[in-house]
């Protein structure tokens, strides 16, 4: 056979007069397997890879990347709606299957009377000494009838108009930073403005950096979180 017809038919030349057919074969065997090898390690690579993936987008939209208070605060988001991260100590008896059953059997009898959806359980950790967790509420009405506690969030007329009078100790906010006082009747005027109202010691997390608000028992965490220290009524503009 004619080294012209070993090529047609898929052998490979062999590179000297001494090659015989069967060595070319073995050398174009070999040739296959490493080929086939690679494919093989490229395909679990990419197997694995498609793995790591799917495991990501779970945890993601289970909420495993989801960043977590490390204090206990009130969000306001900015559809009105209120996510409320409790962060308190543990007792040594406590466990997260008892907070939990305890906080959804409330929701569930809120739930019940005043229509589905209002409020809703989201997590619950019990760890290191310290029980978090978390809630949302549909709106703030929704949060100061489940708890029982004095909020309040709408513009500044909404506010006039519900009889809150604004009569605190004002003081104005700047890149973050409080930067003097403001007189309320100025604060009164800005009716368009949103305010959070409350009488919570707990941090807030607010839509917009803070333009103003209540002097007494507030630090600023950043521009968008204010730190509340005492349950007195406080006011806080954005």
């Amino acid at each position: 056979m004619s080294r012209k017809k070993e090529k047609k038919r898929g052998f490979r030349r062999a590179e000297n007069a001494s090659m015989t057919r069967d060595q070319a074969k073995l050398i174009n065997k070999k040739e296959r397997l490493t080929i086939l090898k690679r494919r093989r390690r490229l395909l679990i690579a990419l197997m694995a890879a498609g793995a790591g993936a799917i495991a990501l987008v779970v945890v993601f939209l289970t909420g495993g990347f989801e960043k977590k208070a490390s204090e206990t605060t009130l969000t306001v988001r900015t559809d009105g709606s209120i996510v409320f991260e409790e962060l308190d100590a543990a007792d040594s008896t406590m466990t997260a299957g008892e907070v939990k059953a305890y906080a959804k059997e409330a929701i569930r009898t809120y739930n019940e009377k005043k229509g589905a959806g209002k409020v809703s359980f989201k997590k619950c950790e019990v760890a290191d000494g310290l029980v978090y967790l978390k809630t949302t509420y549909q709106d703030a009405a929704t949060y100061a009838d489940f708890t029982g506690l004095e909020f309040f969030h709408g513009t500044v007329g909404e506010a006039k108009e519900a009889g809150y009078d604004f009569n605190s100790l004002f003081v104005s906010v700047k890149d973050g930073k409080k930067s003097g006082t403001a007189k309320a009747s100025d604060v009164r005027e800005e009716e368009q403005r949103h305010v959070v109202i409350l009488d919570q010691a707990v941090t807030v997390a607010l839509p917009s950096d803070a333009v103003c608000l209540s002097d007494e028992a507030t630090s600023i965490k950043t521009a968008r979180e204010i730190r509340i220290s005492d349950m007195v009524q406080t006011y806080l503009i954005y």
